[in-house]
Formats: C-alpha cells, sequence, structure tokens
C-alpha cells in the first residue's frame, strides 16, 4: 500500500481557494495588418522601398506574435487568456492564418479609421462575455512579455491601463468595460493622442494606470531604434539534410516558408554518394545543395554555404512549431547560452510515445542531452569555434552538443517540435529506445564509429561507412 502524507493547512487551504476562485475571462487583442508591399509602413516607403517598409513591418509583427504566445506560455492555465488577431485585409484571412499559426482566433476588422476599429473590436470581444481585455499594437520594436503581464495585473474594476508610445499615441490599451467615448475621435496621427485619452478616460471616472513608454516604427528617423536591435537584424539559415528526392520534401519546405521572416533562407543538402556541389534554387528562400553521405557531414556543408548569423538543424521528418524563427532570435538574447532547441513531441496520443517525449525533455533539461530531432540551434561564431559536426554518421548531434556545452548552457524552449514517430513503430517503441541508449552508453565509452555503425544496423551485409540506409528520408 503506498504511503501517503497529510496536507498541511496552508496547502490544503491553497487547493480549496483554487478551486473556489473566480478567474475573470480574460483576451488579449493584437491589431495586425498583412505585410504586403505599398499597404503597410508607407511612410517608411520613402526610405527603405515599398518591399522593404513591409519586410520591417513582417519582422515588427513576428516580433509581437512571439511575445504574444510567450505571455500564454508563461501563465497558470486557470487564468489563461485567449488570444484574438483582428486583421486587415478581410481577403488576406486564409494567408494570415498560414503564416502565423499559432493560438489565436482570427477576426476581421471593421472599414473606418483606427478608433472606429478598436472601438468595434472591443465591442466584439466583450460581446463575447469577456471581462478584461488588453489591445496591442503590433508595430512596437521593444515591446516586453512583462508589458501584457502587468497590463493584466493592473486590470481591475472601474480601472484603465494605457501604454504610452514615444510619438505621443499609445501602443496598449486595457479595458474592463466598452467605453466608445475614447475611439470617436477622427483624428489618430497626433502627438495628443495619448493626453486626449488620459483625459478623457479621467472625465469618464476611471482610473488611469500606465505603463512603461514604448516605441513604435513609423517614420524614417525612427529606424535608428531597429538597426540598434539585434533580434530583428538576426538572419537564420535553416539546414535541413536528406536522402532521396528534393520532391518528398515539399510539404515540410512549404510549412517553412510560411514562417520565414525577411532575409531567412532554408537550405537542402543531400547525401549522395558521389556529391554534385551547388545543385541550384528550388524556391527563391530555397536552395538544393548535394554533400557526401552521412548527416554531420551535411549538416557541416550546409552551415559552410549558410548566409546567417544563426543556423538551424532541423531533420526532414519533423514538423517545425509555431513562431520558430522568434524562439530562434531569442538566443542572440540569451548571453550565457550556445545551444537551444525546442522541448520535443511525436503528435501522438499513444502513451508509450509521449513517455518517451516526457523522458527526452527531462534528459534535455536536467540532464543537458537534447537530440538532434529536437531542433539544435546556435550562432556561426559557436559553430566555428566547435569544429562544427565531427561525426559524420552516428552521434553527430551528441557529439556537438557536448562540445556546445562546454562554451554555455543550453537553452529550452518550452514548445513542442513534432518528430515523426515511424522508426518506433515499424520497429518496436521499447526496443527502438532500448537500442539508442545502449548504443549511446557505448559511445559514451569511447567505442569507435565503425563498431557503433555495425551495432546499429546490425552488422548486415553491404552496409559500410561508405553508405546509408535507403528507407526514408533519412534513418540514422
Amino acid at each position: 500500500m503506498p504511503l501517503t502524507y497529510p496536507l498541511g493547512p496552508r496547502m490544503r487551504l491553497k487547493q480549496i481557494t483554487r478551486r473556489t476562485m473566480v478567474f475573470p475571462r480574460k483576451a488579449l487583442i493584437l491589431f495586425v495588418k498583412y505585410p504586403e508591399a505599398g499597404r503597410v509602413k508607407t511612410r517608411l516607403g520613402k526610405a527603405l522601398g515599398p518591399e522593404g517598409a513591409a519586410d520591417l513591418y513582417q519582422k515588427l509583427l513576428r516580433r509581437t506574435l512571439g511575445i504574444a504566445s510567450d505571455f500564454k506560455l508563461s501563465l497558470d492555465n486557470q487564468a489563461d487568456p485567449d488570444l484574438f488577431i483582428f486583421f486587415s485585409p478581410p481577403e488576406r484571412k486564409e494567408l494570415l492564418k498560414k503564416t502565423c499559426p499559432g493560438p489565436w482566433k482570427f477576426v476581421s476588422q471593421i472599414d473606418g479609421h483606427l478608433g472606429q476599429r478598436m472601438d468595434a473590436a472591443f465591442r466584439d470581444v466583450f460581446g463575447r462575455r469577456y471581462e478584461q481585455i488588453v489591445l496591442v499594437g503590433s508595430d512596437i520594436c521593444d515591446l516586453r512579455v512583462s508589458d501584457i503581464t502587468d497590463a493584466f495585473r493592473l486590470l481591475t474594476k472601474g480601472a484603465a491601463v494605457l501604454g504610452p508610445a514615444k510619438d505621443g499615441g499609445f501602443y496598449l490599451i486595457g479595458l474592463t468595460s466598452s467605453f466608445g467615448e475614447v475611439f470617436g475621435f477622427d483624428s489618430w496621427s497626433t502627438p495628443s493622442v495619448f493626453e486626449r485619452t488620459v483625459r478623457c478616460l479621467g472625465e469618464a471616472g476611471h482610473t488611469v494606470k500606465m505603463l512603461s513608454e514604448r516605441r513604435d516604427i513609423d517614420k524614417t528617423e525612427d529606424l535608428i531604434h531597429v538597426r540598434n536591435q539585434p533580434f530583428l537584424c538576426d538572419q537564420v539559415s535553416i539546414i535541413v539534410p536528406f536522402v532521396g528526392k528534393a520532391v518528398q520534401l515539399a510539404c515540410l519546405i512549404d510549412l517553412i516558408e510560411a514562417q520565414l521572416w525577411p532575409g531567412d533562407e532554408i537550405i537542402m543538402v543531400r547525401g549522395d554518394v558521389f556529391p554534385e556541389m551547388g545543385l541550384g534554387d528550388i524556391t527563391p528562400n530555397t536552395r538544393l545543395l548535394s554533400a557526401p553521405r552521412g548527416r554531420g557531414a551535411q549538416l557541416s556543408h550546409g552551415a559552410k554555404s549558410g548566409k546567417g548569423n544563426l543556423y538551424w538543424f532541423l531533420h526532414a521528418d519533423t514538423v517545425p512549431p509555431p513562431n520558430f524563427g522568434y524562439h530562434i532570435r531569442k538566443l542572440s538574447l540569451a548571453t550565457d547560452a550556445a545551444l537551444g532547441c525546442f522541448e520535443l513531441s511525436y503528435g501522438t496520443s499513444r502513451f508509450s510515445l509521449q513517455l518517451l517525449a516526457r523522458w527526452a525533455n527531462f534528459r534535455t533539461r536536467y540532464l543537458g542531452l537534447p537530440y538532434g530531432d529536437q531542433g539544435f540551434f546556435c550562432s556561426r561564431e559557436v559553430f566555428e569555434r566547435v569544429g562544427g559536426f565531427k561525426k559524420q554518421y552516428l552521434f553527430e548531434d551528441v557529439d556537438f552538443v557536448r562540445a556546445c556545452s562546454k562554451l554555455g548552457k543550453i537553452m529550452v524552449v518550452p514548445q513542442p517540435l513534432q518528430a515523426s514517430p515511424e522508426k518506433y513503430l515499424m520497429k518496436g517503441i521499447f526496443r527502438t529506445s532500448c537500442k539508442n541508449h545502449f548504443l549511446m552508453f557505448l559511445y559514451l565509452l569511447g567505442m569507435n564509429d565503425r563498431r557503433l555503425y555495425s551495432l546499429y544496423y546490425g552488422g548486415r551485409s553491404g552496409r559500410g561507412l561508405g553508405g546509408l540506409e535507403q528507407g526514408g528520408l533519412y534513418e540514422n
């Protein structure tokens, strides 16, 4: 009979309180435009051109979506707000849903000036019986998770929250009831908007609580604040090794390209016995290269050809997580981290595979041993300092992690990357897992590559260090 321990009075009170506490229904609204050249950031068009202005807005938008997703991940589920994207133009809904996957509910903005559109958004969401609503713009270059957290914390009955913008407007407004008067003015691009809003709320008896001042990017003189942010200047090279035909990866390429930040690239590296260098472009953002077969060799070859200052090494049989570009760029802000990866998921309700994923995530966080199917990312500088992937075939990921961990910590993104469970289902979950861990143990003991390779593939004829199995996009 298992031992049980009585709960102390404080713990019992906490459990009773959490069961009986009624949390107000909360919603976060993001105001978004589809990043189409000539229709966003038009005042920056003279300095950047229509395409450059649209690219800048897309970066700011993707950063804001990442901030919103981080905010949602940081909260207790019982107080978890719902996230709404109020977007324009209406005909871009499907494109936005594809390029901005995540926990958003998409709602089309009405026609009218900014005040009318914000008023309609608040009325819509209050009509869905939400009690605390915060609305945020999508072009703030220095927005923080704490701004949204503080906004909801400060919202109480009869109070309103405002986040002042440097140009005299506001980047955030939080309300506990619909209040159309504050949005009824026709002028919205003047330096007096913030003061006018504070006065209007005060005259109606609302207590106005302030957040830190932030900066939106609208004018040419604002661009200096973007250039000083490495986060917005980083470029990511996504390197995917595979064997077989590139057409098999069309779906993966489509999923990745839909979420690319401007300037990012995809490098598909095909493993060939007789490699042909520089095979050409698949799409404007995707290049196809050829390298000697072996995942480690292919990854290193792709990295040396990459243009980005950040590398993301992605397996061909995975599904990229939402906002991956934002999460990878956070590595630039983590001064003590040398390597990053995502949590692992197999995208199935099968308990044994869920247990395997939990073990992998535990091992990553507490033992510092993630595997390559969790999507490693690092800076070009770190990659060059450790000498790239030194193992060509097996345990190239473990060897690379051990080298990087000498330079800094491992940053684990609490966002699952979905790996394919196919090899476990085909060969047996328990058997495959035990085999992998046994070979890992032998590798850590120092067994040579040739012997490990022979044990991994069962010593079958026709296998040697000059070739890999052809049974999929990648076997090893």
